[in-house]
């Protein structure tokens, strides 16, 4: 499975560049922002695989933003800081981070634990086609990192079929799946009409929407490259 962005945020500009160049030398994607502000709007178009986060920021408490925008839910979370006493580790773990690690740091040793994070984080989430969905959180990424809304019954209908990738999945299996929808809402087209919503709404920008038609069948996602 791809590994989405990291997310670096320090407010020291060697700092930044040092850690964010190293992993990108490594072959992860990074993100980069030195400040909360920067951080919350990152956030609102990207989904990063996990975050690198400094405690002390211009602009407020690394802790402090983890806690309130729940970043340990979001993605991975591993503090990077300054900050070395045991009630600022302690807090930083129960502010939902998988890892607190103070400066200087070994950069090797900093991307074993990454590389431990994300393949804990990895095992909730499905990748195709570069396409990220996130089963815990219920959220659908498209390749370039952003979020794409979905339905609660579109959400549904997606799962259902990436959890069976490259296999076909029946129409008659998928509307089980929206069952737990309101009776008066379902019919015969229910299933249909929600595969062509999300294939309009994956095909937006450019993307395509790797949902296939499989005749006398149901639908399936195409295989992972193809």
């Amino acid at each position: 499975m791809s590994i989405g962005p990291i997310l670096v945020v320090d407010d020291a500009p060697d700092c930044l560049e040092t850690v964010a160049g190293f992993l990108h030398n490594q072959g992860l994607s990074c993100l980069r922002a030195s400040s909360c502000f920067e951080t919350r709007t990152i956030l609102r178009t990207a989904q990063p695989s996990l975050i690198l986060l400094d405690v002390n920021l211009p602009d407020g408490d690394g802790i402090a933003m983890a806690r309130e925008l729940r970043l340990g839910e979001r993605c991975g979370l591993i503090f990077l800081t300054g900050r070395d006493t045991d009630e600022d580790e302690v807090a930083g773990l129960e502010a939902g981070g998988d890892d607190y690690i103070t400066k200087p740091v070994n950069l090797r040793a900093l991307l074993a634990r990454i590389r431990s994070v994300l393949r804990r984080a990895g095992e909730s989430v499905i990748e195709f086609d570069g396409w990220i969905l996130d089963l815990i959180r219920r959220e659908l990424f498209r390749p370039n990192g952003q979020l794409l809304p979905l339905t609660s019954g579109e959400f549904n209908i997606l799962a259902a079929l990436a959890s069976q990738r490259p296999a076909p999945v029946s129409r008659d299996f998928l509307l089980d799946v929206i069952s737990n929808r309101d009776p008066r809402d379902i019919s015969d087209h229910t299933v249909d009409t929600l595969v062509a919503r999300l294939r309009r709404k994956m095909s937006q920008d450019g993307f395509v929407a790797p949902i296939v038609t499989v005749r006398g069948t149901g639908y399936a996602l195409g295989p992972e490259g193809g």
